[in-house]
């Protein structure tokens, strides 16, 4: 009994101990640190035209340990869905020395959404411009550039933002639109004709440049401003000074009702382009005997300019303390988000001197220069699977690395590595085709108006074929997009390409009534689940997607 007694006061003063840390550590800013310095070692080529294979031992990597990798990935994925890997791709001194496909939907050589990703891409496109002086500098007001405009603000605290603090993330505006705020304010701003003005009429909180407050409207400021300084859409913009000048040819990006180039996200792009990118900064915006992106901004980009792990308070719609979202995100800051120590111009930073370009649901581009390593993650996680690739790279990527020089070869090693890269077989092995209920030819070919929903889905229709083991699934959503694709109805993905892209889906009549389906835009990080059910003219659509749960209602086109 008295043993018993010890063990639990042990217990309990640890458990007191570590409160006390934590309590300690939550009141403690971060301190300032300062950017890694590094002199980048030229490649041996330049991968305009596409990465070169290596085995890792002639790069000073251990095939074997890059090995564990793959078993690592299978048991948490087995353990944990939430952990739902596209691909992984390790570059070390300009060289491709390992890549694992995971998930049978992902072939190589894809486009992939990389979504918040695409952030530090704008960033650097800010740089060139200020380069070629269609912008004066980071200290500009952003108002200024939309004074042709004659917007109006209800703020007067919103004159003092400026270019720097929207790079950085610190406007002080009440924008409320991270996935911390479940994008609350960012469906608003899209719900609206004209997003620059929803922007401008919102409050200031505190003042600019002294709160990180992680803000896509930020990033879409800088598109915008692109835009309205150099005369060009922020694609062609991108293309010319950025794209084609490293060997990026193709980018898909999608649009704000205004025309401008969505800054925040919604940008698609191969794994390996994503890694041309990566190696631009790595060897500070220069390529093949061109300063793509000058110097001194790659070097202010990745300048902690902000530090994430600071802000405790997280504010309500009146700019109150929320304590839900507080505790919330000081766990997340803290012990959950990767390189979180600072941020730059849009630009994650770890102390240890990598810093990264990240995209919700996990997209990675993985900038460790100490060791002249690049790894680059697509990736379809979602909760806390979405920060497992910094665990793999801390775990057994680096410790993979053994020399700066060549290594003895190990090629049984390395040539299991290539047979793991994957990715696997889909297995698809059909079932019987259901009848169709009566409901399924009573709706068939009707097109069906939403209500309001987040992401502005509309048109639904169905076809269905007595005769087919398949249906026909079209609909309009967000910014002009739309598409038409099948639908297995035997339990096997249907395989449709459409001008968004391809498309996989299956599904089935669960009653009489109700029709649920599942489809994936081939490279997206996170399926899309529709459960419509059908009454009279009226339909109810439940949707299970990238940003959770959402139910509305419509009716059918007469």
């Amino acid at each position: 009994m008295n043993i018993l007694l010890i063990v639990l006061s042990c217990i309990a003063a640890l458990f007191v101990f570590l409160y006390i840390v934590f309590w300690i550590k939550s009141i403690t800013p971060s301190p300032i640190f300062k950017p890694t310095e590094y002199e980048p070692v030229v490649p041996d080529y330049w991968p305009t035209k596409g990465f070169r294979n290596s085995t890792a031992e002639e790069q000073g990597m251990s095939s074997a340990k890059l090995l564990r990798v793959h078993t690592f990935y299978q048991k948490a994925h087995k353990k944990n869905p939430n952990v739902s890997i596209d691909s992984i791709a390790v570059y070390r001194n300009g060289y491709l020395v390992a890549d694992y496909y995971f998930n049978p939907l992902f072939p190589r050589d894809t486009m992939h959404i990389i979504h918040s990703v695409t952030k530090s891409i704008m960033s650097s496109l800010v740089g060139i411009a200020i380069d070629k002086g269609y912008i004066e500098s980071v200290d500009v007001p952003f108002i200024d550039f939309f004074k042709d405009k004659h917007i109006s603000i209800t703020d007067e605290g919103m004159r003092k933002v400026t270019l720097k603090d929207l790079l950085s993330m610190q406007t002080g505006i009440r924008s409320r639109d991270s996935v911390m705020y479940q994008w609350e304010g960012l469906f608003a701003m899209q719900e609206t004709d004209d997003w620059v003005s929803f922007i401008m009429s919102l409050p200031i909180d505190v003042e600019p440049g002294i709160r990180f407050d992680y803000s896509n409207m930020s990033s879409f400021l800088l598109s915008a401003i692109i835009q309205e300084t150099t005369g060009k859409d922020t694609l062609t913009f991108g293309r010319e000074n950025l794209f084609n000048r490293i060997g990026i040819g193709q980018v898909r990006w999608e649009w704000s009702p205004q025309g401008y180039g969505i800054g925040y996200a919604r940008m698609w792009m191969k794994p390996e382009d994503m890694a041309k990118f990566g190696l631009l900064y790595l060897q500070k915006g220069y390529w093949d005997g061109k300063q793509i992106v000058p110097t001194e901004w790659v070097k202010e980009s990745i300048t902690p300019n902000a530090f994430p792990k600071n802000v405790v308070d997280m504010l309500d719609a009146s700019g109150n303390k929320d304590k839900k979202l507080t505790t919330s995100n000081w766990r997340a800051a803290n012990f959950f988000r990767s390189f979180a120590d600072g941020y730059g111009y849009q630009w994650w930073l770890d102390k240890d001197g990598s810093y990264s370009a990240v995209g919700v649901g996990g997209q990675y581009i993985m900038v460790v220069p100490k060791k002249n390593l690049m790894v680059v993650v697509t990736n379809s996680s979602s909760r806390l699977g979405v920060f497992f690739p910094r665990k793999i790279l801390d775990k057994y990527i680096l410790p993979a690395i053994v020399s700066n020089k060549a290594v003895a070869q190990n090629k049984p090693a390395y040539n299991e590595l290539i047979d793991r890269s994957g990715p696997p077989e889909l297995i698809t092995i059909p079932n019987p085709t259901p009848i169709l209920p009566e409901t399924a030819m009573e709706i068939s070919g009707k097109t069906y108006s939403l209500e309001k929903n987040n992401f502005k889905y509309d048109n639904f229709q169905l076809i269905f074929d007595p005769s087919q083991n398949h249906a026909l699934f079209s609909y309009v959503a967000k910014e002009e997009e739309s598409a038409s694709f099948q639908i297995g109805l035997d339990g096997v993905y249907r395989f449709s390409d459409t001008n968004i892209g391809q498309f996989a889906a299956y599904g089935s009549w669960i009653s009489q009534n109700t029709f649920d389906f599942t489809f994936i835009q081939i490279g997206y990080s996170t399926e899309t689940k529709f459960i419509l059910t059908f009454e009279g003219n009226s339909i109810t659509v439940e949707e299970f997607g990238v940003v959770g749960e959402a139910k509305y209602s419509g009716k059918a086109k007469e």
